[in-house]
């Protein structure tokens, strides 16, 4: 039976400055993590842990959890920032694959954050694109 395990850590203001100020000072290098063997913990752990020092030193707000691995179009239309009928559409043209569970469709989470990325970089594209005609 899966168990479900809730950890909350609630920082005071105090601690929130101590962490900022922690964070100040490591400066762009950003953290390491070692373990008390000597050894170096991955790569994705330190980001992890960058992005917690990041967003706690700026005041916002985090959560962390998995993501599933199959999630509903509903869920993706949240990702992507469109609505669940654009969604929809772009697994009718094939920018989106996805399975049927019954009646419902059913997505890889990571094939839509890939698509996530692959929006942003057009976006970005575009906007240069735009820079560059009115230079």
């Amino acid at each position: 039976m899966p168990m479900q395990i809730e950890e909350r850590v609630n920082l005071s203001a105090q601690d929130a400055k101590l962490i900022a100020n922690f964070r100040r000072q490591l400066g762009e290098s950003g953290p390491t993590v070692t373990a008390s063997d000597g050894r170096n913990a991955p790569d994705l752990v330190t980001q992890v842990i960058g992005k917690v020092l990041d967003a706690v030193a700026a005041g916002r707000p985090i959560s962390i959890s998995r993501m599933p691995e199959r999630i509903t179009t509903t869920t993706a239309a949240t990702m992507l920032g469109v609505s669940r009928p654009t969604v929809m559409k772009y697994i009718k043209q094939g920018k989106l694959s996805s399975t049927m569970v019954g009646t419902h469709h059913r997505l890889d989470s990571n094939e839509v954050l890939e698509f996530l990325e692959q929006r942003k970089d057009e976006m970005r594209r575009s906007v240069f694109e735009v820079m560059d005609l009115e230079s």
